[in-house]
């Protein structure tokens, strides 16, 4: 296995995961909640001093970082398929402008879904709460209708390899088809896990009443950011966040099934999501689970990509100079 990898070893359509950034509050509570040491993807491009991926301003092709300023891992199907497919697929979608569709906010909800269980503990409370406002932001995407013009869902930066890979196993083979190991497939079993609850409990009613309208992003700025991310890790740590509780509490069912309808409404253009106000039967909430399983993609994570598949190759740490990068970079410009 490698250590190091060099830009003219990289391969089109190869996995790029970068390191957490400092300085970073969201990126250092994803990177905590989900124990890795990594926070972005993205693939590398035709010509490697760039990269495809999904960010802020959409899907894109931007140019690497300035050496030193992250680690980047690079990953690699074993089976060796012509990538540059991949990359085909992904150059698509940068030319229709693919829209970011959620704030990092959102995102921070997917990864706080994807543990198995989330206890009621102090920390367990604090998380929820987050969803719960994560849930308030993914709302207003969907009622102020940030991605018209579009019949394809948008994507954010590790589903965007995670579903590039697989329309490229649609459409060319199952050899692109990238495979996970148990640790992902953690976000199904906490809705099957739900789903079978539910099926035990068919005459029951539950309160979906959501807190009051607010925006954590708002809140929390600057130096407070930092403090809550300190305060978060505090209270996880001192109350043994485990996550192994037997039963799923209502209250963390309300928030999943609240997340659930208004992501499927993001991603499924639906609108047969809704429910009363203040309340749900299990029939609701388990059609909205049982659809939500498929979007299984959306919820593979940057250190999924990093350590839970089965047929990535760890390729190693890209290495480059300043110098090497500009070379590569002209390259690309006298090509234009």
């Amino acid at each position: 296995m490698a250590e190091t990898i060099t830009l003219n070893e990289l391969k089109p359509g190869d996995i790029v995961l970068f390191s957490i950034p400092e300085h970073s509050w969201i990126s250092s509570i994803i990177g905590f909640l989900t124990h890795s040491e990594v926070s972005h993807t993205a693939m590398v491009d035709f010509n490697p001093a760039y990269i495809l991926e999904e960010g802020g301003e959409g899907a894109a092709q931007s140019p690497l970082p300035d050496p030193g300023t992250r680690t980047l891992y690079i990953r690699r199907l074993n089976n060796s398929p012509d990538t540059t497919k991949v990359d085909d697929i992904a150059m698509k979608y940068v030319k229709e402008k693919l829209p970011y569709p959620m704030s990092n906010l959102v995102f921070l909800g997917l990864y706080i879904i994807a543990g198995d269980f989330i206890p009621d503990t102090i920390a367990g409370d604090i998380i929820k709460n987050i969803l719960r406002l994560a849930t308030y932001e993914l709302m207003k995407l969907v009622n102020n209708k940030t991605h018209p013009g579009t019949d394809v869902p948008p994507m954010v930066c590790s589903q965007f390899a995670a579903a590039c890979y697989d329309e490229a196993a649609l459409t060319y083979g199952p050899e692109y088809k990238i495979h996970y190991n148990e640790k992902v497939t953690t976000v199904t079993t906490l809705l099957r896990k739900i789903i079978d609850q539910l099926t035990e409990e068919e005459s029951k009613s539950y309160s979906i009443e959501m807190p009051e309208h607010k925006s954590l992003l708002a809140e929390i700025e600057g130096d407070a950011a930092e403090f809550h991310c300190a305060k978060l890790k505090k209270h996880i740590e001192s109350n043994a966040f485990t996550g192994n509780a037997e039963k799923v509490s209502d209250e963390m069912i309300a928030v999943i099934y609240n997340f659930g309808r208004w992501f499927l409404r993001l991603f499924d253009g639906k609108t047969e999501y809704e429910a009363d106000a203040k309340h749900a039967t299990t029939e609701d909430i388990k059609k909205v689970l049982e659809d939500l399983l498929r979007f299984q993609e959306a919820f593979v994570t940057p250190g999924d990509l990093l350590t839970n598949t089965t047929n990535l190759d760890d390729m190693g740490i890209l290495t480059y100079t300043a110098e090497e990068l500009q070379q590569y970079k002209a390259m690309k410009d006298s090509a234009q």
